[in-house]
């Protein structure tokens, strides 16, 4: 919160009770990190599975909090006659209806994007386009979900003329609850498939869940609806405001044509804005990131900008970190890294943009674990082994959990036992790699963020690895 305001402005926010202080004492914001609260914050103590804020409070007086906001029942004797105390029923709610007052202070345009894959590609890009003319506040890293949007919301001031944010989730109610907290003036679904099943029990749910972005935008907002996904089609019904179309199989409102790939420079396209055509380049691996294209031209579209803005913005765009990295090491092997998280529908991805980059090259597959799949966990490790198969690689190198299920789906989809590898865990996974990397290599590694998959790229950028064989040919897996 840039702005000064008074304690008794986020009692009302909060919907809270000032146990004590004056309410017109003006606080600088407000934190529910008690490791980085400044002075002159209240600090928001938040309950979770594995901590209490409530725990926290003698640490926040020290570093010099104005005040506290406790849940129902937890009221203290700590800090000075004037040290403020707000009670609210539920800590988490309040800090929601905190952000969602904030928000409605600025009277702004906002994008809110969601999907099973691409949603922060496309915030990213979204925001890269409209950064060319605009002032643009957007989400950072996973602030996404119930706590890190409203924080992220309290970032706006008068230096924002528009709002880009991405929403998580992975239980139903969620993202009805962060529309409601951001109240957005456009609405993306990117795609919707088999992700939190944990959860959410089959797609189906998944759909349902992602559509309450639809369900609860405002009457005056616009929303983009990707043709090209059923599910997405059948979630049409939820909104009667204004749409905007996007689809590639199905061309609607904002479409691609004559894709060109470029290797790994990315790739060249029309974009097809409602019969206005306008040439792209984008600097991007993957056929999925046109999609990705189209759904933040469909957005920027919705806000009424200039289509000229949109190859503007995308011809210097760059992927966040970890997701799709291209990275050449001296010995001419080449890394797609490609660890921030990973589900069945961008396992595909990534396979379809290494076998286009493949060529000629020598092909290695390393992969983790695909989490939050619950009961359908087994057997979409086992497709997962297919689809590989299918690929022509020299190599599939597997760890976690469900590896055993990978390498059955593997082999009855006819890749050689020899050709596959399980390890313990990352290191062993490198060890490995040092005896059968050669150069001209291409490396694919994948796998959910809880998996870290990362450390292997990482093991193998040190410079004190030794990269490649110094036999003539490298060794083939030993049979497991």
């Amino acid at each position: 919160m840039s702005n000064h305001f008074s304690v008794q402005w986020v009692v009302d926010a909060l919907q809270g009770q000032l146990k004590r202080g004056n309410p017109e004492t003006e606080y600088l914001g407000i934190s529910t990190d008690s490791r980085t609260i400044k002075p002159g914050e209240i600090f928001l103590a938040l309950k979770g599975d594995t901590f209490d804020g409530h725990d926290f409070i003698s640490e926040v007086i020290n570093k010099g909090a104005l005040g506290v906001v406790l849940q129902s029942g937890r009221l203290i004797s700590q800090g000075k006659k004037d040290f403020i105390v707000i009670e609210v029923n539920d800590t988490l709610y309040a800090l929601g209806e905190c952000a969602a007052h904030y928000r409605r202070l600025y009277g702004i345009p906002l994008v809110a994007v969601t999907g099973s894959n691409g949603k922060t590609t496309t915030k990213e890009m979204i925001a890269a386009i409209l950064s060319t003319k605009r002032r643009v506040l957007k989400n950072q890293g996973n602030f996404n979900n119930l706590i890190g949007l409203p924080l992220s919301l309290l970032k706006l001031s008068s230096a924002h003329d528009v709002g880009v944010f991405e929403l998580g989730m992975n239980r139903r109610g969620e993202i009805a609850r962060l529309v409601e907290i951001a109240h957005p003036t456009v609405g993306v679904v990117t795609n919707v498939g088999p992700v939190h099943l944990e959860y959410l029990k089959t797609i189906d749910e998944v759909a349902e869940a992602k559509g309450e972005l639809f369900q609860n935008l405002p009457s005056e907002a616009t929303a983009i609806f990707n043709q090209d996904d059923p599910r997405i089609q059948n979630l049409s019904s939820r909104f009667s405001g204004k749409k905007i179309t996007i689809g590639m199989k199905n061309p609607g409102d904002v479409t691609a044509s004559n894709i060109v790939p470029l290797g790994a420079d990315g790739m060249r396209f029309n974009l097809v804005i409602r019969e206005k055509t306008l040439p792209v380049f984008l600097p991007m691996i993957g056929a999925h990131n046109v999609m990705n294209a189209l759904a933040a031209a469909g957005a920027v579209t919705a806000l009424g900008e200039e289509p000229a803005m949109i190859p503007e913005g995308l011809k210097n765009f760059r992927n966040l970190k970890l997701r799709q990295q291209l990275i050449t090491l001296p010995e001419g092997i080449t890394i797609i890294n490609d660890t921030y998280n990973a589900n069945p529908v961008s396992m595909k991805k990534a396979l379809e943009t290494f076998s286009l980059l493949q060529g000629s090259s020598r092909g290695i597959i390393i992969l983790g674990d695909m989490l939050e799949l619950g009961s359908h966990a087994a057997a979409l490790h086992r497709e997962l082994g297919r689809e590989v198969a299918k690929m022509g690689v020299s190599l599939l190198l597997i760890m976690g959990k469900f590896s055993s299920d990978v390498r059955e789906g593997a082999l009855s989809g006819g890749l050689p036992s020899t050709f596959i590898y399980i390890g313990k865990n990352h290191q062993h996974l490198i060890d490995f790699l040092r005896g059968v990397l050669k150069p001209g290599d291409l490396v694919l590694v994948k796998g959910s963020r809880g998996m870290a998959m990362e450390k292997v790229v990482e093991g193998l950028m040190r410079e004190d690895n030794p990269r490649t064989s110094k036999e003539s040919g490298a060794r083939a897996p030993k049979k497991i």
